[in-house]
């Protein structure tokens, strides 16, 4: 069986251009980064903002949901390409988003001493909050360097 000349220039030339496709792209490694550096900057903001969750006043919680807001539309921002952190991005941004909102649905109605919509406010922010600790784990657990 005879290999055509022009095997000979494609194959290489294909094996050449797939690894400058993939070398051009971003590594998991970077992705991971940058999802973890808007995570890791939101708690900051969230917790510097509430005293680290002490803060009862409205105004402070406004500002935390205004935080989580901003970290949500960063979140939401960055390219990914990687399937896995595409879903722990996008579950970030819901949880920021939900929390934000529930925050805000809290302050409204204990303006307004609307105790059941409060209550029920809060029980929707520590669901939303629970999120957290659990997602951290799996994306820092997906991320770490294989060995």
């Amino acid at each position: 069986m005879q290999f055509p000349r022009r095997y000979f220039v494609l194959l290489p030339l294909t094996a050449v251009l797939s690894l400058l496709m993939v070398s051009c792209s971003e590594s998991k490694v970077s992705q991971c980064n940058k999802i973890i550096k808007v995570a890791n900057k939101a708690a900051d903001e969230a917790k510097a903002i509430t005293n680290g969750g002490k803060e009862s006043d409205p105004k402070a919680m406004l500002k935390a949901a205004d935080a989580l807001d901003k970290a949500s539309q960063e979140m939401e921002s960055i390219k990914v390409s990687d399937d896995k952190l595409r879903d722990y991005q996008g579950r970030f941004f819901v949880m920021y988003r939900d929390t934000s909102k529930s925050t805000r649905d809290f302050i409204t109605a204990f303006e307004k001493k609307d105790r059941p919509a409060a209550e029920a406010a809060i029980v929707k922010l520590q669901k939303t909050t629970a999120l957290e600790t659990p997602l951290v784990q799996e994306i820092n657990k997906y991320c770490q360097p294989e060995k």
